[in-house]
Parts: C-alpha cells; sequence; structure tokens
C-alpha cells in the first residue's frame, strides 16, 4: 500500500493510515576493481523510482511507504547482480511507525 492509503491496524481493528517511511539502503558489489561503477547503478535505480532520497558516503537514504522502499531496494541490488557483479550484499534499514517521517524531519536540528 501507498502512503496515504488505507489499512487495518492494530487499534481494535480500526483502520489506520499507512504513512511514509525512511530506509537507508547500502548495495555492495562484491568484485575486483573499482565499486563506484556499480554502485552508481544502485543509486540510478534508487532515483528512477522517484522516491525522495539523499546519498551518502556509506548509504542511501530513501522516504517512502514500506513496499516502495522494499521494491526499490530489490531493483538496485538486481541491477548490480545484472550488471556483472558475481557477488551483492545488500543491506536495508527501516524506520516505520505511527506517525509520518521524511529525512528532513530526522535531520532536523542536526545541521
Amino acid at each position: 500500500m501507498a502512503p496515504g492509503q488505507w489499512a487495518p491496524g492494530n487499534r481494535g481493528g480500526m483502520l489506520t493510515e499507512v504513512l511514509m517511511a525512511v530506509a537507508e539502503l547500502s548495495v555492495i558489489p562484491i568484485v575486483e576493481g573499482s565499486l563506484r561503477p556499480y554502485v552508481r547503478l544502485a543509486i540510478e535505480e534508487v532515483r528512477k523510482s522517484g522516491l525522495a532520497c539523499e546519498v551518502g558516503a556509506m548509504g542511501t537514504t530513501i522516504e517512502g511507504g514500506l513496499d516502495e522502499l522494499l521494491k526499490v531496494a530489490g531493483d538496485a541490488h538486481r541491477a548490480v547482480r545484472a550488471a556483472g557483479a558475481g557477488r551483492v550484499v545488500t543491506t536495508i534499514r527501516i524506520d516505520d511507525r505511527d506517525q509520518e517521517l521524511t529525512i528532513a524531519g530526522k535531520l532536523e536540528g542536526l545541521r
């Protein structure tokens, strides 16, 4: 379900709104030589998704609905494998809660 839709909640069967979550994604190709061409491919997949994202030194932060975040992580992983990386290690950390989350909101007061 996309953000803004409604889903069964855990409050006595009441419906609760599906809110935006934030994820940190890291796609690591296990290859000889430079990792950059592969990492660029992963970042391109994230950007193609249209989800808000911020590229960092150790990973990319993305905001979206849970299903969207999981899909873009899989797309980025598959793109690196398809480019010839014999092995790919992908990690994703997702912050999903009962309040709207955004990248800007998580950084508020830290910069």
